[in-house]
Order: structure tokens, then C-alpha cells, then sequence
């Protein structure tokens, strides 16, 4: 991936993988080795937006199958897409493993994620800000958020119908395109019944505007124009990708290891990049920068393989150690998620589980979709959301309570081994601790949700996770995909929140207007009523409990190398010069929903940090 003012940009992208869709023209290097302006490692999400707005002024692989275009298919993952390298063997989960999310396609996870384009609250980017990163607040990343955007509401009589809500102010007029879907199964309407009779909660105008914890009607990312799923691809690259010569997409190429200048300070010049196609390694120089947009997983990986990262881990790999940076892989954040599953004996017709479960409504409603682009598959994943702070979870005293047990800790003991060696590690997740203590007992920020489709499914993302886990080197193999940690509940506060998050969700169902649904606890069950008894049903059963809701984030966290940082505010990796990193990884502090809009602003306030450098 690169990108030049008088060379063509050349984003290289790190698949693995080729799709019977595969490519579409010549993407292909002409010679084995070129220079470029920048080179940007990644063609997803962040990689896309920087690469479109650094080359504005003047294929990892191509995947065009019904799954990365139709808003249906969004409620499930097209696998055949993604990398899903295993993790490690979780300690505290009976040693189970899980996958790890990886997309290997242009577009990145845009191209197979559910779609939701919520913000966090306004305190989850303050909490950026308040750990040394000026700028990078919630008002520093509104203009971007807006930048990005652009909503379409649905039809009138849709929102009178529903009393549907949203912020216009909050949106702007950018590539992404979001909306709120004309067609809501009629349970929907018990939903919100259900939603207005929790105590306490809130209906703010829309799940984009900062507010926290409420009762949302939640956007996705649909292009209303053609009822399709809007990608960084269709957003970023296909209205630019044949009339920019100065931008070159170059597809089916890995990312081996970055290549420096060893002078002082050490300087990245390019990357080293091997092909699916001929095989061929070849070298990618870069004038300016080289600029790192391959995901919290792979980025780490390709700094560690290239000497940048924990001494330890690179030396027990047999590694030159470039930079020791400890930062490198730690801090591993991602939201675990409980998953309560109710049988509805009552539920309405047609329902979310009718497509699949009635011959007759999917042949209807697909030909209502290809002649119209109207009804379910022109849908996506439910639009209806509560978020709930720790203290709505609990109550203000308990969560106070919490709060105080998770000060007392010893951090190091609940912690990766590489923060008892790493003072500077240690001292930055004292700083995070210290802001998520604060947060657990005030209302600005959420401690879990409840995304509900109408059907029996309830999943409840932890959204504010204390364990941590690394993403480091196979010590044997390092050129091989990367050995991921999630930790999950290695802090035991977590473990006992997640009971308590079954207990919010069981609330939830037992309200009044839930009961006209007739629902009755499948999973885990009315018998799991100790903490005991539910603590350990979620650790052994991982359709209770996902490890990982694909939001991985925070392996190059963006803070004060004196708090373990990876990256400053302008995006650097410290001791390195012209290399910046522009992805998820750069997170400190995981934002309490889903990344995707996140992740589309801070590539678009990378784009215009690194464009200000000249």
C-alpha cells in the first residue's frame, strides 16, 4: 500500500486468502521494487479512508458476492473472508480457544461486521484526551465522526409509524452512508414497550450524539440510495479508483516486515512484501511515511516481526530488536459478550428467525427485495438498542462500591506477565483504571447493552473491559499468524460483572410487556441463580460467553510513552521516525459499542494530522 503526490498510491494488502470474485484489473507491481509518497500497510477500514484523502488534492482482495452487498447477510459473518487465526488457550475460560476475527478483503471488516454505526458516549473519548492525547476528545473527533458520514431517515410514515428518532446535527455530508431501516418486525413494538418500563432509562434523539447510557434507535451503515451495504470500499475506493492516478490499490500482497534506515533515529523507508500470485518478494519504499492500517492484530504483528516491540518477546524469537517498546501487542481490548437466549412461544409473524425458518415468507421476501429493494433484506441487524451505565447494571452504590475494590487491586496480579517487567505498562493501566473507576460510578458512560432483533437472542456486550490481553510473535514460527491473548476474565471483576449483566438482561425479560411475547429461558437457564451457578455456565459454554464481539483494539495504544504508549498524539511510533499507525490499535481505552464509526474518524483525523506534516 502506498500512496504518492507524483507516484501512483499503492495500498498492498495483507490477504491471505483468494476469493472466486478475486480481482478486477491489474493491481499487480510492474517491477520488483517502487517508490512511493506513502505506503499504507492495510486496505480496510482505516487504510481506505487515508489512502482516499491523502491522494484527494491533485487488493488484499476484491469481494463482490451477495454477502458484501446485501444489508440480510450482515447477520451473520461470511467467513470465507476473514483469516480467523485461533487464539491462545484461555485460562480462566477451561483453556478454551476462539477465533480471531482477521478480514482479508478490500474493505477490511466494513465488508462483513453487522453493520452498526453507533458512537460511544462523549466521556469514552474524553478518556482519550485524558491520558495525554490532545485533541483526540470527543469535540476533536466530532467534526470527523461527521466527516465520515452521511444519514438518510427512513420514509415518514415509517418514522410516525414508530417514533423513530435520530440527530441530524450529528451527521454530515461524507462517504459513509447510514440509515435507519424502513422495514421493523412488529415485535419491535414490544421492545420498545419493554425499554420504557426499565427504571431510569433515557431516550436520547440518537445513538451518534455522545450521550451514554438510553433507549436508541441505532443506524447502520446502508446506502438508502440502492438498499446496500456502504463499505470503506464503496465509500472510499470505487468513486475514486479510476479517476486518481496518483492512488494504486494493489491487491493479494503480505506484508513481511518493514525496512528502515539504521541511523539515529531509526527511520522506516518501506516495507518488504511477498505475493500470492508469483511469489515474488519484492521491496515497497516509501519518500514520506510508512503508514501501518492492517488492524489490532496484524498491525502489532508486523512491527514485532520487523524489531519493534517487547525485547523479550523479539530476542525469544530470534529477532533484531530495532526499538524496545513494550507497548507493542499489550493493552489488547476487546468487548466480551454474555448471550441470554429466551424461547418466545407467542412471537408475531413475520419475526427475525421468519427467513429462515418459513420456505414460503424467504421466497417472498427476496423477491421483494430484488424487484424493490424494500422489506427485511434490505435490512440489516435490529435498529433497537438500550445501553446501560454500571450503575443502572447494578445500582449507584454497588457500582460505587465496585469501583472502590477495583482501585484497592494489586493491577500487577490481574495483569499479562509483560506489565510486572514494564513499569511505564503498569503505570498507564493505573491511568485507565483510574478513568473507568470514575466512569462505573456517574451515568455518562455505558457499561452494557442490549441490541434486540425481536427474536429470543439477547447478547450483552461487556463494553467497558478491565482484563487485558497481548497479541505477540509465535516464538517458533514468526513469520506465521500471531499468538492472540484475550484474557478473558483474567480480571475477576469482570467475571462477576458478567453475572450481574445476566441478572440486567433477565430484568429486561421479565418486564410486563415482555410476558405478551411468552418467553422462557433457554440459555442459561431459570436453574443457573447463584452467582456460582452462572459464573461458571458462561465460562464453559462459549455460545453463553464470546471471548471477542470482533472489536479487537488497543495493541498500539495512543498515550505518553511514559504510560506505555505506542504512538503519540500525531500518531508516530515513538523512536521510530516516518512510521504512523492509523488503525484500531492506536485505541487506549476500548469505546463503549461498536468501532466502526470510530474507527472511520480517527482514520479521518489521521488523514489530515499526516497531511499537515507536508
Amino acid at each position: 500500500m502506498g500512496l504518492g503526490t507524483t507516484s501512483p498510491l499503492t495500498v498492498l494488502g495483507c490477504a491471505l486468502a483468494v476469493h472466486s470474485a478475486a480481482a478486477t484489473g491489474s493491481h499487480h507491481f510492474a517491477t520488483d521494487s517502487s517508490t512511493f509518497d506513502y505506503v499504507v500497510v492495510g486496505g480496510g477500514t482505516s487504510g481506505l479512508v487515508v489512502a482516499n484523502r491523502l491522494t484527494e488534492n491533485r487488493h488484499s482482495y476484491f469481494d463482490d458476492k451477495p454477502e458484501a452487498i446485501i444489508p440480510w447477510y450482515s447477520t451473520a459473518v461470511d467467513t470465507s473472508v476473514l483469516l480467523n487465526p485461533r487464539s491462545a488457550p484461555n485460562s480462566k475460560l477451561y483453556n478454551a480457544t476462539h477465533n480471531v476475527t482477521v478480514a482479508a478483503v478490500v474493505g477490511g471488516a466494513t465488508v462483513v461486521n453487522g453493520m452498526g454505526c453507533d458512537r460511544g458516549s462523549k466521556a469514552d473519548y474524553d478518556a482519550w484526551e485524558e491520558l495525554g492525547n490532545p485533541g483526540w476528545g470527543w469535540n476533536g473527533l466530532l467534526p470527523y465522526f461527521k466527516k465520515s458520514t452521511t444519514f438518510t431517515p427512513p420514509n415518514p410514515d415509517v418514522v410516525d409509524r414508530w417514533n423513530i428518532t435520530w440527530n441530524t446535527a450529528a451527521y454530515g455530508k461524507g462517504p459513509v452512508q447510514v440509515h435507519i431501516s424502513n422495514f421493523q418486525y412488529p415485535d419491535i413494538d414490544t421492545i420498545w414497550e419493554g425499554f420504557r418500563q426499565q427504571p431510569g432509562v433515557t431516550f436520547p434523539p440518537g445513538s451518534s450524539s455522545g450521550f451514554g447510557p438510553g433507549a436508541y434507535w441505532s443506524a447502520n451503515t446502508i446506502d438508502a440510495r440502492g438498499m446496500t451495504r456502504s463499505t470503506a470500499r464503496s465509500a472510499y475506493y470505487d468513486p475514486v479508483n479510476k479517476t486518481r492516478s496518483n492512488l494504486r490499490l494493489v491487491i493479494g500482497q503480505t506484508a513481511t516486515e518493514l525496512l528502515f534506515d539504521r541511523g539515529k533515529p531509526l527511520r522506516a523507508k518501506g516495507v518488504r512484501v511477498v505475493s500470492s500470485f508469483d511469489a515474488k518478494v519484492r521491496n515497497v519504499y516509501a519518500r514520506k511515511e510508512v503508514i501501518l492500517a492492517a488492524g489490532a492484530v496484524m498491525t502489532p504483528h508486523l512491527l514485532q516481526v520487523s524489531g519493534i516491540g517487547p525485547a523479550s518477546v523479539l530476542k525469544a524469537a530470534g529477532i533484531k530488536v530495532e526499538k524496545d517498546l513494550p507497548s507493542v501487542g499489550a493493552n489488547f481490548q476487546d468487548h466480551a459478550t454474555v448471550v441470554l437466549w429466551f424461547n418466545l412461544s407467542t412471537p408475531s409473524f413475520p419475526n427475525s428467525d421468519s427467513i429462515s425458518n418459513n420456505a414460503t415468507y424467504n421466497a417472498t421476501v427476496w423477491e421483494e427485495y430484488l424487484t424493490n429493494r424494500t422489506g427485511p433484506v434490505a435490512a440489516a441487524n435490529s435498529n433497537s438498542i438500550i445501553y446501560y451505565s454500571l450503575a443502572q447494571v447494578l445500582s449507584p452504590s454497588a457500582a460505587a462500591s465496585v469501583a472502590s475494590r477495583l482501585l484497592a487491586q494489586d493491577a500487577r496480579q490481574y495483569l499479562p506477565a509483560i506489565y510486572s517487567t514494564s513499569s511505564a505498562l503498569l503505570r498507564g493501566f493505573k491511568a485507565q483504571r483510574a478513568i473507568l473507576a470514575q466512569r462505573f460510578t456517574t451515568n455518562t458512560s455505558s457499561y452494557t447493552a442490549q441490541p434486540l432483533r425481536g427474536n429470543g437472542q439477547s447478547p450483552s456486550p461487556l463494553l467497558k473491559p478491565l482484563s487485558r490481553g497481548t497479541v505477540t510473535l509465535n516464538l517458533t514460527h514468526p513469520e506465521s499468524l500471531p499468538v492472540v491473548q484475550y484474557n478473558t476474565f483474567i480480571n475477576p471483576i469482570d467475571e462477576e460483572l458478567a453475572v450481574a449483566v445476566v441478572r440486567r438482561s433477565r430484568r429486561y425479560w421479565a418486564s410486563p410487556a415482555l410476558q405478551k411475547l411468552g418467553p422462557t429461558e433457554r440459555q442459561p437457564g431459570a436453574e443457573y441463580q447463584t452467582d456460582t451457578e452462572i459464573s461458571d455456565y458462561l465460562k464453559a459454554n462459549r455460545l453463553a460467553l464470546f471471548a471477542s464481539l470482533a472489536h479487537p483494539s488497543g495493541t498500539c495504544a495512543m498515550m505518553p510513552e511514559k504510560l506505555g504508549g505506542c504512538v503519540g498524539s500525531d500518531l508516530r511510533v515513538y523512536g521510530v521516525k516516518g512510521l504512523s499507525v492509523v488503525d484500531a490499535s492506536v485505541i487506549p481505552l476500548i469505546s463503549g459499542t461498536s468501532l466502526q464509526a470510530t474507527v472511520y474518524a480517527i482514520a479521518e483525523k489521521a488523514a489530515d494530522i499526516i497531511k499537515a506534516r507536508g
